[in-house]
């Protein structure tokens, strides 16, 4: 990227924040599209029933991740993008609670997994445990240390280093099909992706001490105050996911395993369109941050600018969807036919998250993390309920339905909070 940047005149070279969104937008496409491969291989070679079964488990994983750090990665990028010297004893902090935290979560996962998914093999549980819970989380952490320097290079690098490693690992079970065609292919491909988890947080940890050195241990005084101020984004987070991914733990539950398979595959590629709007969010959170503690007017003012190219991708990726979506059986299977009519269903979703998503992010940088805490947990709680409700008399549709009711009782609800703080002001 730099390299043609060296070629441009001066007044064709885009400002930082431009060239920051174009660095982790070429990031998370790169990523998307090496996820893309994984979900296509995977979903292929499981077939809707063990892909139903793996992504039940991943759903409960990825609730409980957010609880293993307790938000520190936030707080890490929010320190080190306010002062950058303070790197050493924020990274030191945010590998204390990681380790405190991570194996009382990880029990807490493996129990509550196995009274929502009594049918699903154990190993495949836990080795979906050690990936997600212990190895995982240490690489986002050190991706977040990068964007609070602003080094979006290096962060989308690190980002997307694992899911390189998830692609081998998916080659390496389509191979193993090939030559063993009895071969457990449910149960390897969650060897697998723990083996892959693992190596990537080896290169996390060796490209951060690498580059902007090693932690420094300045005792237990800071930790408390540390972990208070993240403990609002891990709430968020997990609150998020649960509103996310409820629906896909509800549905092995409450249904069966291949319509889970058959939900979560639509719901997947819908999921893959969204995140290039990722770039631009996380690209202005360390400038949002700055924004924020001039309180929510101005942070509003420095999202609005933001808020057009989101928009008009957005809108590009509903015509996307709705064009690709009959050639989803030709790309996974006959067995996938259905996923052609959740991924209709799920049309809209990219639109509808894009304005809660802004909201969220103007509450999260304005001192406000706990309104925002709220306003997610409520949207959890109302998808969750309603996914009770519903899926048992409508099945998938249900919980697209229920999808789209929490989305829009967030936005209202955050407008709500959003208004009355400068109302007040």
């Amino acid at each position: 990227m730099r390299f043609v940047y060296a070629f441009l005149p001066l007044s064709w070279r885009p400002g930082k924040l431009a060239r920051d969104t174009m660095i982790l937008t070429t990031g998370l496409g790169l990523r998307a599209l090496a996820q893309a491969l994984v979900f296509l291989i995977v979903a292929r070679v499981l077939g809707s029933q063990g892909y139903g079964a793996f992504s039940a488990a991943l759903a409960i994983a990825g609730v409980w991740v957010h609880f293993c750090g307790l938000g520190g990665h936030v707080i890490l990028m929010r320190d080190v993008a306010q002062d950058p010297a303070s790197f050493p004893e924020s990274w030191a902090l945010t590998l204390a609670v990681l380790g405190v935290g991570t194996i009382p979560v990880l029990i807490l996962y493996l129990a509550s997994a196995r009274w929502l998914l009594p049918g699903i093999p154990w190993i495949l549980v836990a080795s979906l445990g050690l990936g997600e819970l212990v190895f995982w989380p240490f690489a986002n952490a050190a991706a977040c240390a990068y964007q609070g320097f602003e080094r979006m290079g290096r962060s989308a690098r690190l980002m997307l280093a694992p899911v390189l490693l998830r692609l081998v690992a998916a080659v390496l079970l389509l191979a193993a099909v090939f030559q063993r065609p009895g071969t457990d292919c449910l149960i390897l491909w969650g060897g697998l992706y723990a083996g892959a988890s693992l190596l990537g947080a080896l290169y996390a940890h060796y490209r951060v001490r690498h580059d902007l050195g090693r932690p420094l241990w300045a005792g237990w005084r800071g930790l408390g105050a540390f972990v208070g101020a993240g403990l609002p984004f891990a709430l968020i987070g997990g609150a998020h996911k649960l509103y996310v991914d409820a629906d896909k733990f509800l549905l092995a539950r409450l249904a069966t395993l291949e319509v889970t398979g058959h939900y979560s595959a639509g719901y997947r590629l819908v999921d893959l369109a969204f995140l290039p709007l990722h770039g631009l969010l996380n690209a202005a959170v360390p400038r949002l941050f700055r924004a924020g503690a001039g309180g929510v007017v101005r942070t509003l003012r420095a999202v609005g600018p933001m808020f057009g190219p989101p928009v008009g991708y957005a809108a590009a990726a509903v015509g996307g969807i709705f064009v690709f979506a009959p050639l989803i059986p030709r790309l996974l299977g006959a067995e996938y036919a259905e996923s052609a009519l959740v991924v209709r269903w799920l049309l809209l979703l990219p639109l509808l998250s894009l304005p809660r998503l802004l909201l969220q992010r103007v509450l999260g940088v304005s001192n406000a993390q706990k309104l925002g805490m709220i306003a997610v947990m409520a949207g959890a709680m109302v998808n969750a309920g309603l996914n009770l409700w519903w899926i048992p008399l409508w099945s998938w549709r249900g919980a697209v339905v229920s999808t789209y009711a929490a989305e829009l009782a967030m936005i209202l609800i955050l407008s709500g909070m959003i208004g009355s703080r400068i109302w007040k002001k």
